[in-house]
């Protein structure tokens, strides 16, 4: 008897205790760490820990025999993986203009070229949704479109009127429409969205005003912290879903729970989830950033995280604006249960496409824009690369070599194949995540040592 090659033992930080997970049977459990240490110790013949049964061991997949034993485990969760990926709606990425109304200290389009940040024409949305149509028709479940940049919403003329050629696109066909703003000009667009088949409004705030404006000040150089609050108050009032955005580093992450108590006091933190919802987002480099943006304030995923945690149990009001995921910890303080694993994080020609306002094809949200991730063309005509979108499509934990006989595959999912082609040149490199110390400081976050 052994621990499975599967099973994952993360400490708890500042406790003695470890927190036991075998993503394939989707079980976990908190054990002492010296119980832990021993059951490491089964394969070189250790005994095991008395407080730890072995029927209740065998039964979560803990423990195994045999490398057969393993490898049914393995063909059982990927069953389980596939079924789950098959209820994936596909995203379908569109980008009007690279074009921005802002001059954030962060920009992850900063690199690619400027001629490329001209508005797309009324020609180029009709040849996309005919792209739709043609290769989208028969999805099930019903793919979703997903309006981002550069910023969507400017309110000049042109940009009315070509978000209002997205969204009657989309009702005609039965498609929901999420975008990404950055929400200055937010409430001029307000009446659109309340008529469309709106999924969600994804808006950046990175922090009380101060904060938000120093980092995301307008092309102009005033505040924006005003008219993006106002932009957020609309879509709450007209019902439509928020998604509460902040890109952290160490230099706002200090006012998260300022930012807590302004969410607090407009009410956004007593509205379900299906009506609003956060995410934090680490502030990193993909391909290059804006130069104004200092490398020693960025953090890494663990630096990020532990510092979250520190400061929720300083200031709680934090564990009501946001409930990190910690690889699936937090699906599991919410509801008894991990989720299915993961053996493939990057969705690109998958369950994500993105399309250029030249008509260009790419493979999600993260390339769009980069001449080196074209993948083909929508417009004039349909033309795709079918080697390049086969290097994508067949790239998971089952073919990056190196993910092969990672214990963490998994859960890590081999991570996001556009940094790992920033790093290697190849999507079939990992990009590994710090999942044993997530798991762990996401135990001591959601109090499942207690």
């Amino acid at each position: 008897m052994r621990l499975s090659r599967s099973t994952i033992v993360a400490p708890i930080p500042g406790t003695a205790r470890a927190l036991l997970v075998q993503p394939l049977s989707g079980q976990a459990a908190v054990v002492a760490a010296e119980d832990a240490a021993a059951l490491a110790g089964l394969a070189g013949g250790g005994a095991l820990p008395p407080a730890l049964p072995e029927e209740t061991l065998r039964a979560a997949a803990f423990v195994v025999d045999s490398e057969d034993e393993d490898r049914a485990l393995e063909a059982r969760a990927r069953a389980d993986w596939a079924m789950e990926a098959a209820r994936t709606p596909t995203q379908l990425v569109v980008v009007p203009g690279f074009g921005c109304n802002l001059a954030c200290t962060y920009c992850y389009q900063e690199p690619f070229d400027p001629a490329a940040r001209a508005l797309v024409a009324p020609e180029v949305i009709d040849a996309f949704f005919a792209y739709v149509d043609a290769r989208h028709a028969a999805d099930a479940p019903r793919p979703y479109v997903t309006l981002f940049g550069g910023e969507p919403l400017r309110d000049t003329p042109a940009h009315h009127d070509r978000i209002g050629r997205y969204l009657d696109g989309a009702a005609r066909r039965g498609l929901e429409i999420a975008v990404v703003t950055n929400g200055f000009d937010l409430e001029a667009f307000l009446p659109a969205l309340a008529a469309g088949p709106v999924k969600e409004v994804q808006v950046t705030l990175d922090g009380p005003r101060p904060v938000h404006d120093a980092r995301r000040p307008h092309a102009s150089g005033g505040g924006t912290f005003d008219r993006v609050v106002a932009g957020i108050e609309g879509l709450v009032a007209a019902g439509i879903p928020v998604n509460l955005r902040v890109v952290a580093d160490r230099r706002n992450l200090p006012a998260l729970p300022a930012l807590a108590e302004l969410a607090a006091a407009k009410g956004w933190l007593e509205l379900p989830a299906s009506r609003f919802k956060t995410q934090v987002g680490r502030n990193y480099e993909l391909f290059g950033c804006a130069s104004r943006q200092r490398r020693e304030d960025l953090f890494d995923r663990v630096e990020l995280w532990a510092r979250y945690l520190e400061l929720a149990e300083a200031h709680p009001i934090l564990r009501r604006f946001h409930r990190p995921r910690f690889h699936g910890l937090g699906h599991l303080a919410e509801t008894g249960e991990l989720p299915a694993p993961n053996f493939d994080a990057c969705p690109a020609t998958k369950k994500e496409w993105a399309f250029g306002p030249d008509g260009s094809v790419y493979g999600c949200t993260a390339t769009v824009g980069h001449p080196a991730h074209v993948l083909g063309r929508f417009h004039p005509e349909i033309v795709l690369d079918k080697a390049a979108i086969g290097a994508w499509r067949n790239r998971s934990t089952l073919t990056i070599p190196r993910c092969r006989a990672c214990a963490l595959a998994p859960v890590c999912g081999g991570g996001c194949g556009a940094i790992a082609w920033d790093q290697a040149a190849t999507p079939l490199a990992p990009d590994c995540r710090p999942v044993v110390e997530l798991y762990g400081i996401g135990a001591r976050y959601h109090g499942l040592d207690t």
